[in-house]
C-alpha cells in the first residue's frame, strides 16, 4: 500500500495557498471510503509544470462493483468533500466531473474502474494513495505523435470555406458576425500552428502560448484585432488571410501538406471582387464615434 497520509504532496507547491486544504478534505474522504482503492494526481500535477493557474486533478480507481452506484452519485459524494458553486458532469467518461468550489478553487475528477486501468489514456499520474498496489497497472506514457496533416488539410479548407461567405456577412452589415469570424479564422491559424508543432510536451488546454515557437506567436500577436466596424473587421480579415496564405502556406509545405491553390484562387478572386466595392459604400459610417 502507498499513502502519503495528510501531507501535502510537493506538487501542489506551486499552486496557491486554498488548495492545501481542499487536497486535505479531498484525501479524508477518498481515504475513509473503501470504495476507492487508489487516487492520483493528474494533469500538470502529475507532469511537474504546474503554476499558480493550474487546477487540482484527480483520478480515482473505484472497485468495479461499487463503480456504477458511485458514478451515479458523485454529486453526494462531492458535498462530503467541499461545497460547490458550479459542479458539472464532463461528457467523455461517467463519474468524471469539474468544480468549482465557493472559494473559486478548480478541481477536476475522473473515475475508472479498476479493471480498467491497464488501458487507461491517463498515463501521467502522481500516486497519493494507493491500497491495492494499482499503480504498477498503469500503462506508461506512449511516445506524442507527428503532425496530423489530415487535420491541417482540414484545417485550410475549413478557412477558406469560411473565406466564402464573408462577403455575405459584409454584405449584410453583420458586423459582430464578420468579427466572430476574423477571431475563428485567428483561432483556426493557431490550430494549423500548434499541429505543425507536434508531438509536443503534455500540458493544458490553459497553455495557450507554449505551443507556439517564437516566430508563430510573433505572426498571431501581430493580427489586428477586428472591431465591429466596416473598415477594422475587413483590415482584420485582410491581414488574417495573408497570413494564412504566406505563413499558413509555409507551415503546410513543412509537413508535406499540398496548398489548395485552385480553392485558394476561387475564393481570393471571390472575396476581392465582392468586399471592395461594399466596403467603398460602407466606409463613412466608420468615422462615426
Amino acid at each position: 500500500m502507498v499513502a502519503s497520509g495528510m501531507s501535502i504532496p510537493a506538487a501542489l507547491g506551486p499552486l496557491p495557498a486554498g488548495y492545501a486544504g481542499l487536497y486535505r478534505r479531498l484525501y479524508h474522504v477518498v481515504d475513509a471510503d473503501e470504495r476507492i482503492r487508489a487516487m492520483w494526481l493528474s494533469g500538470s500535477l502529475a507532469r511537474g509544470d504546474a503554476d499558480a493557474g493550474s487546477d487540482l486533478d484527480v483520478l480515482l480507481a473505484v472497485r468495479d462493483d461499487d463503480f456504477d452506484a458511485f458514478a451515479g452519485s458523485w454529486r453526494d459524494w462531492l458535498a462530503t468533500v467541499t461545497p460547490a458553486l458550479i459542479a458539472r458532469a464532463l461528457p467523455f467518461a461517467s463519474g468524471a466531473f469539474y468544480v468549482t468550489t465557493t472559494d473559486c478553487l478548480r478541481l477536476d475528477v475522473v473515475t475508472e474502474p479498476v479493471s480498467k486501468l491497464a488501458e487507461t489514456p491517463h498515463r501521467h499520474r502522481l500516486v497519493v494513495l494507493d491500497r491495492d498496489g494499482l499503480d504498477a497497472t498503469v500503462p506508461a506514457p506512449e511516445p506524442g505523435r507527428g503532425p496530423d496533416t489530415e487535420q491541417m488539410a482540414r484545417l485550410v479548407e475549413e478557412f477558406f470555406r469560411q473565406q466564402a461567405i464573408f462577403p455575405a456577412m459584409v454584405a449584410r452589415g453583420d458586423w459582430l458576425c464578420v468579427c466572430v469570424g476574423v477571431q475563428q479564422a485567428q483561432q483556426m491559424l493557431y490550430e494549423l500552428f500548434v499541429q505543425a508543432n507536434q508531438p509536443l510536451p503534455p500540458m493544458g488546454i490553459k497553455r495557450w502560448s507554449a505551443k507556439l515557437t517564437p516566430e508563430q506567436r510573433a505572426v498571431l500577436e501581430s493580427l489586428p484585432a477586428p472591431t465591429a466596424k466596416p473598415a477594422s473587421a475587413i483590415t482584420a480579415m485582410r491581414a488574417t488571410a495573408l497570413a494564412w496564405r504566406f505563413v499558413g502556406r509555409q507551415t503546410l509545405a513543412a509537413a508535406g501538406v499540398p496548398w489548395p491553390t485552385e480553392l485558394d484562387r476561387a475564393v481570393g478572386a471571390y472575396v476581392d471582387r465582392e468586399v471592395p466595392s461594399f466596403l467603398e459604400e460602407t466606409s463613412a459610417p466608420d468615422t462615426c464615434p
